[in-house]
């Protein structure tokens, strides 16, 4: 991004032949809030027709007049595109304004950088910054322009610095895909040891409140602020462990329009979290002027992650800032959406109902059962015990007698252990009965 000392900023925009200048608005507002999450205030922004551009800057000539003077009158210190700049515009513009020039893909990267906590997600930063440089390295060294290579009489020319620079930052690339790598099988194992649990994924747009639906359902206390991707390492929860089978909750990283596809590519594997989920909580700022807009592009960003079809509950959050769950306009936003769920995660509106839903999701997916095994079966009691809810126990004179509820993937797998060790005598098992689980969550 230039001088780590920029404070001051003014945007860019350049309005596409497909793009309404509203959207555009929206869009720019949003790069607003990304810069100020860096600390750095937006004092103005220049637009472009896109039949004006120049290709040498990005905007026209006149434009970029208007950006010199929008500078001068403001003192801005840093200027941002909306969209990529190739490293050719971003240097041409750099040395005709004389100020850092920088675009939202950069800025979204400073972003991430600030807020990577765990080890992933620093390796996966610095994946997306290497692949983001890759394509833009330029040769920095005009005297290197070539390095002379062989002896004697038989030496060439050798390889361009830009080759050089090329080959070292794709054997970087490799290094990082293979430590990425690593802890992806290390994160197989634990996925492994939570396949008991059912397993609920919160996404949606940053800052439209899932790390407080996390701590509201799970009674944690994950890291809450307002600003755009607060959260980038996965955060996951148990909601009442004496159910079973327990919930898992998972917030994620959030997702934003724009969000450039190498960095999707980058953090595909904090996304496998979402893969690896039962059912997605597809959470929605309905304070949001542009809150519909923030739909769709949640589900493009879904779409692109191969998830546009996985189970999905709308979550609209927020509707204590728009009158409260009972007003009329919060019921009229929630009529827009049939199957929705209204709440409110900061005053914890609407969250009994919401927890009633999820786990009417999951009774299609639960079966009770009352089994009878013989004496010389007790080692499984242990397993009985640990995969679902035992409901009620009793000991005959050549057996003992369990009725019990759970996911009907442990229940199949416990009764196909039973009959493989012949100690299963009597079995009776059906999907769970709605109104006998409705208040256990």
């Amino acid at each position: 991004m230039g001088s780590p000392k920029v404070s001051k900023a003014i945007t860019v925009g350049i309005v596409d032949k497909f793009e309404k200048l509203t959207d555009l608005e929206s869009s720019l507002a949003e790069l607003s809030r990304l810069l100020e999450t860096l600390g750095i205030e937006t004092l103005g922004r220049v637009i472009q027709h896109k039949a004006a551009k120049s290709p040498q800057y990005k905007i026209g000539k006149g434009k970029l007049e208007e950006l010199r003077e929008t500078l001068y009158e403001t003192r801005a210190d840093l200027v941002v595109f909306d969209g990529d700049l190739t490293p050719g515009q971003a240097r041409n513009i750099q040395k005709e304004l004389r100020v850092p020039v920088s675009d939202r893909t950069g800025i979204i990267l400073d972003i991430f950088s600030q807020h990577a906590r765990s080890r992933e997600s620093k390796l996966q930063i610095e994946l997306a910054r290497l692949e983001y440089s890759y394509s833009r390295l330029k040769r920095k060294w005009t005297h290197l322009h070539r390095q002379r290579g062989g002896y004697g009489s038989s030496f060439g020319e050798g390889e361009t610095q830009l080759e050089v620079d090329r080959r070292i930052t794709k054997s970087k690339i490799g290094q990082v895909r293979a430590k990425l790598e690593k802890i992806r099988k290390q994160r197989e194992v634990r996925k492994k040891q939570r396949s008991n649990f059912f397993q609920v994924a919160i996404v949606g747009y940053t800052n439209s409140g899932k790390s407080t639906l996390l701590n509201c359902m799970t009674e944690s206390t994950a890291l809450v602020q307002d600003k755009l991707f607060a959260t980038l390492d996965p955060t996951t929860r148990i909601i009442r462990p004496e159910e079973k089978p327990a919930i898992l909750f998972s917030d994620t990283v959030g997702f934003i329009r724009k969000l450039p596809h190498h960095l999707v590519a980058s953090f595909r594997s904090t996304f496998e979290q979402i893969h690896d989920s039962d059912l997605l909580l597809h959470v929605v700022d309905v304070s949001d002027p542009q809150y519909q807009q923030r739909i769709l592009d949640t589900i493009e960003v879904l779409k692109e992650l191969g998830l546009d079809e996985f189970p999905r509950m709308l979550i609209l959050n927020k509707a204590d800032r728009i009158g409260g769950i009972r007003d009329v306009k919060s019921k009229m936003i929630r009529s827009i959406y049939p199957g929705s769920v209204l709440i409110s995660a900061r005053t914890k509106s609407g969250l009994t109902d919401l927890k009633a839903k999820i786990y009417n999701f999951f009774l299609s997916k639960m079966s009770e059962g009352s089994i009878r095994i013989a004496f010389g079966g007790e080692r499984f009691l242990r397993d009985i015990y640990e995969l679902t809810r035992v409901l009620e126990t009793s000991f005959e004179e050549d057996s003992i007698h369990l009725r019990f509820r759970g996911a009907t993937r442990d229940v199949d797998y416990l009764i196909e252990q039973l009959r493989q060790n012949h100690v299963l005598l009597q079995m009776d098992c059906s999907p769970a009965d709605p109104q006998g689980t409705r208040d256990s969550l």
